[in-house]
């Protein structure tokens, strides 16, 4: 379909064979991207409105049991957006005015779908997409419109001002900053384990600790101060005092000694910590937005236990800032043009050494040539919100960019892993949508491992688990990524369609030390895999001993520097293809 990349997901109630294929060669010849799927009776097309979820219903008008009129009628209840476009032989004029009455989009004879069909369904796709998107604006907007009155002025449970009135008088604060008497400061204080406190006492008990949070800040304030709270537990606090550098080591000693003493709820005495940072005002042409980042920084760096007490923001902190906005904007530049790049890092058999697949790495390259960290890369990604628009095109856009050069590993028994953000899973689709671009690639699904981390998986939805179903039995293999290092429910692990474990380097670590007990975890972990029948891969292996330990523990396979770091993909090619001219096959040692 012109301009638009995405396949039609076609439902055809015929119950011709003839017609069916007549309509589907049309559709093909006019150039559509599409699937479809093709029922008779009224309960399996009932069905399929549910299940399959069509862009686009093409209704013959004759049925064995049900007619189109009812088929439609059927369509707008269960999925009212899609749009019906009745494909039939002759009908009468009565019979054709009642079928748009009832919701027919359009109405296409048999005799006449050539040089029509194409486009009544392109326009029909189009009119509905443009309608969808009409109502998904308004409903942002009634809820925008919905959001900005509940926060109109202040938090309606500790009467803190809300974000709006909180970013209003500190733009005003900014406005009036004098770099050589600075008379603002703005502080974020975050109540620490308030979640472990709701969870361990319930929610009345956990909004009480933040009314009382509340009441002692606001002791602090005076008439030109102001309290916020941004929901849950995060306070914030505006100072503006005349002569605020002499006051503000007293009034930072104060800030923190609204939580020395015990918080008296319910006949207990309880301990409440905070983490506090803060910035005073003193750069002009700064923004809200700038000024929250630097005190949120600050906060982090104390919960984080880098800094003690109340933090004060200082010149490393702004030029990390600085810097971390720059990285930021060239990360959102290169998800959109797509400008990232592929590395590829060994699976090796640890039994023959033999490479078993590859774990495909995004990376990001600087203007100047350099590579950033893997680590700092991911961070970026996770704080633009740019992992679901990686992960939703990272097999196509792979298949489409590297077909030629991976066809001699696709012949193989060869498997490309790639990981996944756990939040893509829950799009309902999603499973359907990866399979067909990895046909579309001429690729098999038992070509690749999606790997998911463990904290993605616990606990999962419905639609979770559908699509990881629908990806196993397609065979597509389902790894747990980084396992041992999240939240394991080991119940809930064996009941999810899942293929392979893959153990972190963490877990490693002590092989070469002979840490005893970090060793009695590893061994746990390869026992727990075995006995639920899954394959085990190590990570970050770096010495052929922690090779040898591993594979007579169990572990089938590795991956670490030991066998290569992550490389471009035609020497991950070449070095397959290296290995399989030695013969015999090397083995571990």
């Amino acid at each position: 379909m012109s301009g638009d990349d995405k396949t039609i997901r076609i439902l055809m109630v015929e119950d011709s064979d003839f017609d069916a294929e007549l309509v589907v060669r049309e559709l093909r010849k006019g150039g559509l991207d599409f699937v479809w799927h093709r029922v008779q009776k009224q309960e399996e097309y009932r069905q399929a409105l549910k299940s399959y979820l069509p862009d686009i219903i093409l209704v013959d008008y004759k049925l064995p049991d049900f007619d189109g009129g009812q088929a439609i009628v059927m369509a707008k209840e269960i999925c009212p957006d899609v749009p019906a476009i009745v494909v039939t032989g002759a009908v009468g004029e009565d019979t054709a005015v009642e079928l748009f009455k009832k919701g027919a989009t359009d109405f296409v004879l048999k005799d006449r779908i050539a040089g029509r069909l194409v486009g009544v369904v392109e326009r029909a796709i189009k009119e509905a997409s443009n309608r969808i998107a009409r109502r998904q604006v308004e409903e942002q907007q009634a809820q925008l419109n919905e959001e900005l009155r509940r926060l109109a002025t202040h938090d309606p449970l500790t009467g803190a001002a809300s974000r709006t009135l909180l970013m209003d008088r500190l733009q005003e604060a900014i406005a009036g900053i004098d770099a050589h008497a600075p008379d603002a400061a703005f502080f974020s204080i975050d109540i620490d384990h308030l979640k472990q406190l709701n969870a361990t006492y319930g929610v009345p008990f956990a909004d009480q600790i933040l009314v009382e949070t509340a009441r002692r800040l606001s002791n602090l304030c005076t008439d030109t101060d102001l309290l916020g709270n941004l929901g849950g537990d995060k306070f914030f606090l505006l100072v503006r005092r005349a002569g605020l550098e002499r006051e503000l080591p007293a009034l930072m000693d104060s800030i923190r000694d609204c939580f020395a003493q015990p918080f008296r709820l319910r006949n207990l005495d309880i301990t409440v910590e905070a983490s506090i940072g803060g910035v005073i005002l003193k750069i002009p042409g700064e923004t809200p937005a700038d000024v929250l980042a630097q005190c949120e920084e600050a906060m982090r760096q104390v919960k984080k236990g880098k800094k003690k007490n109340v933090f004060l923001v200082d010149e490393t902190i702004i030029k990390e800032l600085k810097q971390r906005r720059l990285l930021d904007s060239e990360i959102r530049d290169a998800v959109k043009t797509k400008s990232l790049f592929l590395l590829f890092q060994p699976i090796v058999s640890l039994e023959t050494g033999r490479i078993h697949g590859a774990e495909g790495l995004l990376r990001f390259r600087h203007k100047d040539g350099s590579m950033l960290p893997a680590a700092e890369f991911m961070s970026a990604l996770v704080r633009t919100a740019s992992l679901h628009l990686i992960d939703e095109t990272a097999v196509s856009d792979f298949l489409s960019t590297e077909r030629s050069s991976i066809e001699p590993l696709l012949r193989r028994d060869f498997r490309f892993s790639f990981n996944i953000s756990p939040g893509i899973l829950a799009n309902v689709g999603y499973a359907e949508k990866i399979l067909a671009e990895i046909a579309k690639g001429n690729a098999k699904p038992e070509s690749f491992t999606l790997e998911i981390l463990e904290e993605g998986l616990m606990p999962t939805n419905g639609t979770v688990r559908v699509n990881l179903t629908i990806l196993q039995k397609a065979g597509v293999y389902i790894a747990v990524d980084d396992f041992g290092t999240g939240y394991s429910n080991l119940l809930r692990l064996s009941r999810l369609p899942i293929n392979e474990l893959k153990i972190p380097r963490e877990l490693i670590g002590g092989i070469k030390s002979g840490d005893a007990k970090s060793n009695a975890v590893l061994k746990t972990i390869v026992d727990i895999a075995k006995n639920l029948g899954l394959l085990i891969v190590a990570e970050g292996i770096e010495e052929q001993a922690e090779a040898d330990y591993l594979r007579v523990l169990g572990c089938q396979y590795g991956q670490g520097y030991l066998y290569g770091k992550a490389m471009p993909l035609e020497e991950l090619v070449a070095l397959v293809e290296q290995q399989e001219k030695q013969d015999p096959p090397s083995k571990a040692s």
